[in-house]
């Protein structure tokens, strides 16, 4: 079990990674998370008793017009959670997890998540 701490302005909080059933997205999340990538972000979108959103490297100034509309680096590479390596694609994606085979984790109440642009994408294993 692999288990993320967020330290923010409001506090700290926990959340466990399901490394077993989305290997890529967790390997993606911990690869950004030890990088320093998500250090100093804001919650650039907060919609109350629905979801808080953060991860866009342009939220680290939270006045910017461009919040929410960044990502990671192009083509960069990490290690999914079963030790394969691989590559962002062209606009820093990864693959969708959910769907073709891929096990089904509901966003209840708690649920941590990654937004993605509804689009399949390509990431190349090495």
């Amino acid at each position: 079990m692999s288990i993320a701490t967020f330290t923010t302005s409001m506090g700290t909080f926990k959340a466990e990674l399901y490394t077993d059933r989305m290997p890529i997205t967790c390997g993606n999340f911990i690869d950004l998370a030890n990088s320093g990538f998500y250090d100093g972000l804001h919650f650039h979108r907060v919609i109350p008793g629905f979801m808080n959103q953060f991860g866009c490297p342009y939220s680290k100034d939270p006045n910017s017009s461009r919040s929410g509309t960044g990502g990671p680096m192009q083509k960069t590479a990490f290690k999914n959670c079963n030790g394969e390596s691989m590559l962002r694609n062209h606009d820093g994606c990864i693959p969708d997890e959910i769907g073709d085979g891929h096990p089904r984790i509901s966003n209840s109440v708690g649920t941590l998540s990654m937004a993605n642009t509804g689009k399949a994408t390509e990431c190349i294993i090495e």
